[in-house]
């Protein structure tokens, strides 16, 4: 998908969004395994949870799930900006949290106020209750030196 809007009213299957390059993809209900994998831009949002390997090789974009996710949540991501608003079943190889600014708890609040009904947000958390996953960027470049990393992440 390069550009365009995308609502989906209740859950969706593995592999939702896969390589979205623009837009806005919308899952009303939940989201099965590899949710937005190798998305290159764009965003996803998710009112319920997501299933394992969600954010896998992300390289740019924004993914928000307001419930829980699987395990290995943006693995091996590059560019992308995920933001949770439940519990994460585990972060992927070089997936770290990082603080959430004030700036993107507003600008979350204003994305589930446009993009979910007054009835699903009002059972979502807001959004300075959600946390912030990024790379943490020790894949990025492949060093020789640092090779166990690289071999944990194969």
């Amino acid at each position: 998908m390069n550009h365009g809007h995308v609502v989906v009213q209740g859950g969706a299957g593995n592999g939702a969004a896969a390589a979205i390059r623009g837009g806005t993809v919308v899952i009303h209900g939940d989201a099965a395994a590899r949710l937005g994998v190798s998305m290159k831009g764009g965003l996803v949002l998710v009112g319920g949870d997501c299933g394992y390997m969600a954010g896998f090789m992300g390289q740019k974009g924004t993914l928000v799930v307001c419930g829980n996710t699987g395990h290995a949540f943006a693995d091996s991501m590059y560019a992308t900006t995920c933001y949770v608003g439940g519990a994460i079943g585990n972060l992927g190889t070089d997936a770290v949290v990082e603080p959430l600014s004030t700036e993107e708890a507003q600008l979350l609040d204003r994305l589930l106020a446009e993009h979910l009904p007054a009835k699903l947000r009002a059972q979502k958390p807001a959004g300075r209750d959600f946390t912030k996953v990024v790379a943490g960027r020790k894949l990025w470049n492949f060093d020789k030196h640092n090779w166990k990393t690289w071999q944990d992440a194969l």
